[in-house]
This record gives C-alpha cells, structure tokens and sequence, in this order.
C-alpha cells in the first residue's frame, strides 16, 4: 500500500527539522483581531499558528516538502498543508501527553547519540570543539527537538514497530499473530467468478413514473402561493386581524413580519407542490383549508414546522399533467427523495423475474428474455474492504460500484454452489443478480518476503486507523476549516 507522506514516520521527521522554522507567510487573508485564533484543541492543549509551534513548525515542512517535490505551491496546496499540519499537531500532542502520563522520559544518552551527527568533523567523527564553538540556544533547541521527537517516536515504536529487530524478531510494535499472517495470504488461493446482470435504478421509466403520478394525483397538485411566517402565534394572529381590516397589504406585511423561511424575498412560498406543503403544516385540517383556498383569498394562521404562517393564493391550483416531462421530473425528485423504496421495489420485481426464468430454464436465456446484459466479473477473493494485500472486485463494472464494501454481496457470492443463481442482490442504486461460473485455485504466498510485507502493510493500518480515531476524538475541537478560510484565505 502507498503510503502517504503525512503518515506517522513523517511526522518523526518533520520534527527533528523544526529547529530551521521559517513562518508560512500568511496567503492573501487578513487578521482583523491582531491575533489569530486557536485553529482547534486537543484534550485542552490549543493548536496555533504562531511562531515557534509545532503547528507552524508542521507547515513550513509540507510546504517545504512541496517545494522538494518541483512543484510550485498554488492557494488550494495550502489548504492540504494546514490540514496535513493540524492532523500532525493533533498527532503528537496526543502521542506527547501518553507518553508523559506512562512516566517515561528521554534518556540523555539518547539525546547525546541523536545529536552527534551535527557536530562532527571533515572526518565524521564527533568534535567537541564545534559542541562548545555552537550557539548555547541553538544547541538547548536542538536537544529540545530530539526530546519531542523522541517522545514522540517512543509512542509510535511501541504501538507501530520500528527498523529495529532482536534478531529477526521485531524489538518494537504490536505483534502479529502467525495465523493473522497465514490467513491473509491464503485470501488469494481461493477467487470465484461469475456472470452476473444489473439493473440501474437509476434508469426508472417514464411510464412508471406516469403510473405513480397517475395513482398519486393530489401529491403533484401545484399551488400558487404566498406566505409569512412567524415565529409566534400572538405575532400571527395580530398580523391576520391587520389583514383581515386592511390595515396593510399582504404584500407589505411580507417585509415586517415574515421569516421567509419557506419564501423567496418577496414572499413567493418556494416549494408549492401539495407533497411539499403537506410536510410543512403540522394539522391535517389545516392542510385542507389552505389548499382549499380560493384565489385572492387568505388562510387564517396555521401551524407550520418552524412557526406560524398565513397563505395568501395568488392564484388557482394547477392540476398535473403526466405526459409532460418537467412532471415526470417531478415525480422522480419526489421518489427519489421520499419513496426510493417503490423505485427499488420495482426493480426487484425485474430482478426475481430474471431469476425464476433463469432458474427455469438457463441465465443466457433470461438475459435474452429479459433484455438483459451478461456481464462476466472476473474471478476475485473474499476481500470484503478491498483491502491492498490481496486481489480486489473490479467495482468498475456497471453494478458494483460499492461491492468491495457490502456484507451482503459477499456473503451471497460466496455462499454459492456452482452454477446457482443468486437471490436480487441490492447495491447503492443497482439490483444484481449473480451466477457462479468458475472457480480459481493456487498455492498462497508463505515466503518470509511476502510475511515481512504484510507485517508492514499492518503496521501501515495501525497508524492509519489511529490518526482517524485521533481526528474523530471527542477530545478534538476542530476549528481547521473555519479560522483557514476566515484568517489565511481571502473568500471575499
């Protein structure tokens, strides 16, 4: 698996170059404040951009290590820089504050052999003179340094191994069982492969649509309103006696009393379809005096989800039409919204029928009733995830998108007996139905190449999983997005 240069090895390095800090300059942003604010916390301890911060310190390395890689830093490379930094931040004040609560402190003689490689001669032997020749803050910083990265590097050793080994055995690190190793490398000794047709939700018929629309009539009904809403009964029911004694026009009343929650500006109600307005009126005879409105006339008020509000029609109701296409439309954005099980419903009705045909008589002889496409997927492992130590599921092909990833799927595919037919299998928007065609069998990979591998590829997951777990802490107060956007970037 590639590894990510913000990964936790990285982080070990970048901080044993803080010490060369040069500040970020700030991009085309402002700071109206005169300091800028915390960009998050972590179990107490503040995240700032300021000079001298390991935040700060992180930048100006990613940048840097953009700058080594040839490439000319553009304003959206800084956004994944802050954010590369924050995570890295996060990352050690977390590691840091373990450490010091287990009670471990950096040995000397650790930081002594870190520091040997700067003061040595032509020769590269150590030189005591170019020690005591150096600047006594530089030299106090750069101890400080190596603590923290050594602080760091401890936490990350013990949890995540290290280069070093006690003979081939690995000094550091959780260990790996030898079976967890084996089981991993037998996933490729077993793939299956199938034919398979799919059935894209997405690709709903008009008819359908006309069909529900046709059986669901008043749900489509299109009203032409305006609307005030209130935030209190009292202010509405002032209002309605203003507009029952034309003490002010409808149109006048929408800019001193309305919220606009469910209106334009002007007070035009922007979502008029009956289905719409019924989830907004909380009374189902309230909902029936309202669309009952005739023109030119105005609602009592009603109770609606976020307040009070009066209706006024400003013209008659609209009945549908199903042989329109912007209605078709409609009725889609409707299912797909709130109904998308009548949608998947459908499709599954298909799907059976493909299944009962194949199982009568043969899967390409479904396919040619059904007007179906055989898709043949190539033969893959029991890899649920899509992890990168074994053979993957080609989720390109039409249908599978999100296969690697669904219980379901997997559990159907190999569950199998050869040449059976699966059951409707439901896949984000798709409906699969599944035929086991062949099997692929080899000896697995056990050589000590292969087992070193892996054990770094867990290693690799560890850390992984412990940066989310970190980024996801109810300890972390994130302000990332807000203060980058807000201090370093300009959006205006």
């Amino acid at each position: 698996m590639k590894r990510s240069f913000y990964t936790i090895g990285s982080l070990l390095i970048l901080l044993l170059a803080a010490f060369v800090f040069v500040l970020v300059p700030v991009l085309v942003g402002r700071n109206p404040g005169g300091k800028m604010p915390a960009f998050g916390k972590y179990d107490g301890s503040e995240i700032r951009y300021e000079q001298g911060t390991d935040f700060a310190n992180y930048v100006a390395n990613y940048a840097d290590y953009f700058k080594n890689q040839g490439r000319e830093i553009t304003s959206n490379d800084y956004y994944y820089i802050f954010q590369y930094a924050f995570n890295a931040a996060v990352t050690k004040i977390a590691y840091t504050k373990a450490v010091n609560k287990s009670g471990w402190k950096v040995p000397q003689g650790a930081v002594n052999r870190a520091m040997v490689p700067y003061f040595t001669d032509e020769n590269g032997n150590y030189s005591s003179k170019l020690y005591k020749q150096a600047d006594p803050q530089a030299v106090e910083d750069l101890q400080k340094n190596f603590r923290d990265s050594l602080t760091v590097s401890r936490y990350n050793d013990d949890c995540f191994g290290s280069s070093e080994t006690l003979g081939k055995d690995a000094l550091f690190g959780l260990k790996n069982s030898s079976k967890e190793v084996a089981f991993i490398q037998d996933l490729n000794s077993k793939k299956r492969g199938f034919n398979m047709v799919s059935f894209n939700m997405n690709d709903y018929p008009d008819s359908e649509k006309a069909a529900y629309g046709k059986a669901n009539t008043q749900k489509f009904v299109r009203y032409d309103f305006s609307i005030i809403t209130c935030a209190d009964k009292s202010k509405a029911d002032a209002l309605a006696k203003r507009l029952a004694n034309n003490e002010i026009t409808f149109a006048d009343a929408v800019g001193e009393y309305s919220q606009k929650s469910y209106s334009n500006e002007n007070g035009k109600m922007t979502s008029q379809y009956y289905y719409q307005i019924e989830k907004i009126i909380q009374n189902a005879d309230d909902l029936a005096a309202v669309t009952s409105l005739a023109a030119d006339t105005v609602s009592s008020p009603v109770q609606t989800s976020i307040g009070y509000s009066i209706f006024h029609a400003d013209g008659e109701a609209v009945q549908p039409d199903f042989a329109d296409a912007g209605m078709l439309r409609t009725v889609y954005n409707y299912l797909t919204s709130y109904e998308f099980g009548h949608i998947e419903d459908y499709y599954m009705e298909n799907a059976n029928a493909f299944v009962s045909v194949a199982k009568n008589k043969n899967f390409d002889a479904a396919c040619r009733q059904m007007g179906a496409e055989k898709i043949t997927v190539p033969a893959f492992p029991l890899n649920y995830g899509g992890v990168p130590v074994a053979d993957k599921i080609d989720t390109s092909l039409a249908g599978l998108s999100g296969a690697n990833t669904n219980e379901n799927f997997f559990k159907t595919a190999f569950s199998l007996e050869m040449n059976a037919v699966s059951d409707p299998i439901v896949i984000n928007r798709s409906v699969v139905v599944l035929q086991y065609t062949n099997e692929e069998n080899s000896a697995p990979d056990t050589t000590e190449e292969n087992a070193t591998a892996l054990a770094d590829e867990f290693k690799n997951y560890d850390a992984a999983s412990a940066q989310t777990a970190l980024i996801t802490s109810p300890k972390l107060k994130n302000n990332m997005n807000d203060v980058f956007f807000k201090y370093i970037m300009n959006n205006e």
